[in-house]
């Protein structure tokens, strides 16, 4: 394969005081895509990294779109600041969206740091259901050692529900017809909810296990106080958009709980 030249992706990278992490993910797609390829948006970062394209820091999706706007390439990957492409994954991801002409987002196997498949990185919407069943597989792992909850691989590339935006590649008619991230969501359920809309348009997602991204997760968004509110409102706007009262109520229910006994805020 040829690697894919500016005509054909782009990469767009919104950084918010990423550290030392954003220059491998810059790297990466440099030497994947070509420099000029790459946009860099910087939320409003305070570390001292150098950015192109700056942004008042209105989330993850507001970053995100004020980089895509400002591509005009057949495909955009959306690449987060801790995640690092590796060998050809790029030339993978096109080369899967091109035999696949209704895939509207392809997504790469996504790696924790030691090379295990990283944890919520693909999977089926939330629902009640599948929120139990989850929470049984998990306690089942790690009563088998898997402490990191690493989930089994593809062997090919096949459809799933929603892959994360940590990497995602995606093409541009069907950002042209679903419409952009939706900037309700400040930080996280952002991926799922763009990957909901896309397969209720007719536009699949696939994963492309032969493309691979080590992401250090949580290290750009870290677990600060912030972070975890975010995901609280993410989560419950996710649920009312798709009513899901039962999940949200349950969820709220447990949290009270673990409140009421001082646990995890």
């Amino acid at each position: 394969m040829t690697t894919p030249g500016p005509a054909t992706v782009e990469v767009v990278i919104v950084a918010h005081d990423a550290g030392d992490l954003l220059a491998d993910a810059m790297v990466s797609a440099a030497e994947q895509a070509g420099a000029e390829a790459v946009w860099l948006v910087d939320a409003a970062s305070t570390d001292g990294s150098c950015h192109v394209i700056s942004a008042p820091n209105e989330g993850f999706s507001a970053g995100n779109n004020r980089g895509i706007a400002q591509t005009r390439s057949e495909f955009v990957l959306l690449l987060n600041p801790d995640a690092t492409l590796l060998p050809r994954a790029l030339d993978v991801l096109v080369a899967t969206a091109r035999a696949q002409p209704r895939a509207g987002i392809v997504g790469p196997l996504v790696l924790d740091s030691d090379g295990h498949v990283q944890a919520g990185s693909f999977g089926r919407f939330p629902t009640l259901g599948s929120a139990v069943e989850l929470r049984a597989w998990r306690a089942v792992q790690r009563l088998r050692g898997n402490s990191g909850l690493s989930p089994r691989g593809l062997a090919r590339a096949a459809s799933v529900e929603w892959v994360t935006g940590a990497a995602m590649l995606v093409r541009r008619a069907a950002m042209d017809e679903v419409g952009p991230l939706d900037e309700g969501y400040f930080l996280y359920y952002e991926d799922l909810d763009w990957c909901h809309r896309m397969r209720d348009c007719g536009w699949d997602v696939i994963l492309e296990p032969q493309a691979e991204v080590v992401h250090a997760r949580g290290v750009a968004t870290g677990k600060s106080a912030l972070a975890q509110q975010a995901y609280r409102d993410s989560f419950r706007r996710y649920c009312d958009v798709y009513g899901l009262w039962a999940l949200r109520g349950v969820s709220e229910v447990i949290l009270a709980a673990r409140r009421l006994v001082g646990g995890r805020r």
